[in-house]
């Protein structure tokens, strides 16, 4: 008998152990690291800012036709990440609900582009290495309910990762990101999927080690590789591009002026 009470006991106390776990899953886990915005971004904003010591007579200048190639690059940067990145910057501040075990969802509502949007994000933990994101998005003006805008991956921590982005009219692929951060450094990578503004197969690269930003445009259209790079605390810089200066670099010094190339 008492050899029957005591497994009885056993039983029940496993039970409990394994209901109490159950319905704890959620209690005692965090939403996964989110993906910040600069995941989707490339910021010049230091040759824009300094755009205004540019001497006026020499429009040609190294600078001046390099800030124009980063306004080129930068018109299609926005083109394809203006709408995603501001749903992206807009879920930063919301709070997740636990949906099981694995999985998380954000619902919120703002604007993008001049369009009120709700959205609907939800993070998938696949493995302690990778989470799956999904952006869904309502507007019953356009006539979307619930639609996938983009999708991506990154590593628990929103370190490294990638984003796909869809058209919502066709569904079809836009453009792939994939980017990668530290403190100190960044680096992002666009990739154009659609012809719809006639760039499909332009690529555009950009790399922060800290100081120096680099951006590499490919125009395929035109078989073109135009590279722009500075130093953000100097603001010396280079461009390199087929069109200008017969392909050869052309550098820049603290004024902005035209300056011989060290190398």
């Amino acid at each position: 008998m008492k050899y029957r009470i005591t497994t009885f006991t056993c039983l029940l106390l496993s039970v409990s152990l394994f209901l109490f776990s159950c319905n704890t899953t959620n209690s005692d886990k965090n939403p996964p690291e989110m993906p910040p915005p600069e995941s989707m971004k490339v910021d010049m904003s230091e040759m824009e800012s300094a755009s205004n010591k540019a001497v006026s007579k020499a429009a040609e200048s190294n600078f001046n036709t390099a800030l124009f190639a980063a306004g080129v690059a930068k018109v299609i940067l926005e083109a394809n990440l203006a709408v995603p990145r501001a749903l992206m910057t807009a879920a930063q501040n919301k709070s997740a609900e636990a949906v099981n075990g694995n999985e998380w969802e954000w619902s919120y509502t703002t604007a993008a582009n001049g369009e009120n949007y709700g959205v609907r994000l939800t993070a998938s933990v696949e493995s302690t290495e990778e989470v799956t994101w999904n952006f869904y998005v309502t507007n019953s003006e356009l006539g979307y309910d619930n639609q996938l805008f983009f999708t991506g991956t990154s590593d628990f921590d929103a370190t490294s990762g990638s984003w796909t982005y869809f058209d919502l009219e066709s569904g079809r692929e836009v453009s792939v990101v994939t980017w990668e951060r530290t403190e100190s450094e960044t680096s992002v990578e666009l990739e154009v999927k659609s012809d719809r503004n006639d760039n499909l197969g332009d690529s555009i690269s950009y790399e922060f080690d800290g100081t120096v930003k680099t951006v590499v445009f490919v125009d395929v259209s035109e078989d073109e590789t135009t590279t722009i790079s500075y130093n953000t605390e100097t603001m010396t810089g280079f461009i390199i591009s087929p069109n200008y200066n017969e392909g050869a670099k052309s550098c820049w010094d603290e004024n902005l002026n035209n300056t011989t190339c060290s190398s």
